[in-house]
């Protein structure tokens, strides 16, 4: 359930904030361009489960040092998201089960967001990142039998923070409480996960140059046209219980209609079609009444929210099937993509399907984008 909140948090808080961003920094006219700086965390995992609860043996603790730069404006999209930070974090989780799942370790780039006046000594941020995780302990039939929660070693961690700032001259103190989820993805099982929340304090120090804020008379971005019709085709693969069984491809197909709302957001609606090689053998594994494998191709229907960062692009996405014969799935899924443009028409695509925050698989894949 939390990597449907961490996206849902992510646009309401942005889409509020979008509109008067850049207005308030009149005050504060430049600020050094690095910061350093480091966390404790204390929380615990949450028992997502019956089948995780076992191997949750006590609190989590951990610590983090991150590494961040500051924008200026001198891409315009800084200063239309209020000139947020941009950085690489480290992170080491002992998660509470160490006699099954271990230690873990993190590391992967994240964007921070400031809500409020950066001229203001109080700030609250909203920091988003994600990437890999290495995860000491895994599930083994003999050694480690009761870890369903981790099936490899390498793993997806996301991480989503609301940081309370004061800043004293270069210096700046914080807390506040984070999310942790970590996860393969549905790529081998078994996979439920694990969803760390803690709450941490922290302090960093900023270095650098200072870089004066860019403030554009003229924001409109002359890239992010009023409509847009792309296609997307996308691939994977997955696995299914019984542990231990085949691998087996899973694909996207999208139509995307979407509309410009602000100059570094747009409104999407989107016609999915998802082929999974692996639904018909689990629904007879699972004794479910037998369909043909093109009954269990899920047609959906989804709306959903862009924001532009440059050249790339988040898009978060909603639906609901239309004609799904699969009963193991929900009506709802939640599609989450990061896209690059390769040439004018081309984009590459990464895309994580779920349902109910339950990983469905990772797709990578191309878009052409049919108006010009």
């Amino acid at each position: 359930m939390e990597k449907q909140i961490i996206p849902i948090v992510c646009v309401f808080i942005l889409s509020f904030h979008l509109v008067r961003a850049s207005d308030d920094n009149e005050g504060r006219s430049s600020a050094n361009e690095w910061q350093i700086g480091g966390m404790i965390h204390k929380g615990k995992a949450i028992r997502h489960s019956p089948l995780v609860a076992p191997i949750i043996e006590r609190q989590a603790v951990g610590g983090e040092i991150f590494l961040s730069k500051q924008t200026n404006g001198t891409h315009r999209w800084n200063a239309f998201f209020n000139y947020p930070e941009y950085g690489i974090c480290y992170t080491f989780f002992d998660i509470g089960s160490p006699n099954y799942a271990g230690t873990v370790q993190c590391l992967y780039p994240y964007l921070n967001f400031h809500l409020f006046n950066n001229n203001s000594h109080w700030n609250l941020n909203f920091r988003t990142g994600a990437g890999i995780a290495y995860v000491e302990k895994i599930y083994n039939t003999e050694t480690n039998p009761l870890n369903y929660a981790f099936s490899t070693h390498p793993n997806i961690v996301l991480n989503a923070q609301l940081q309370g700032v004061y800043r004293i001259n270069n210096t700046r103190l914080f807390s506040g409480i984070g999310i942790l989820h970590l996860s393969n993805g549905a790529y081998r099982m078994p996979n439920l996960g694990l969803n760390t929340l803690s709450f941490f304090t922290g302090i960093s120090q900023s270095f650098g140059k200072k870089n004066r804020f860019i403030n554009y008379d003229n924001r409109i971005n002359e890239k992010n046209k009023n409509w847009d019709c792309s296609v997307f085709l996308l691939g994977g693969i997955k696995e299914i219980n019984p542990i231990g069984g085949k691998t087996y491809f899973a694909g996207d197909f999208n139509i995307e209609v979407t509309k410009k709302h602000l100059q570094y957001t747009r409104f999407g609606l989107g016609l999915d079609i998802t082929y999974d090689a692996s639904e018909h053998d689990r629904m007879f594994f699972r004794s479910k009444p037998a369909v043909s494998r093109l009954e269990t191709t899920r047609i959906g229907i989804s709306g959903g929210y862009v924001l532009l960062f440059g050249d790339f692009s988040l898009d978060l996405y909603f639906g609901a099937y239309l004609h799904d014969q699969n009963t193991l799935y929900s009506k709802v899924y939640q599609r989450t993509s990061l896209r690059y443009p390769l040439s004018d028409r081309v984009k590459l695509s990464l895309a994580f399907r779920n349902h109910k925050g339950k990983a469905d698989f990772i797709g990578l894949g191309f878009g052409y984008r049919i108006t010009k």
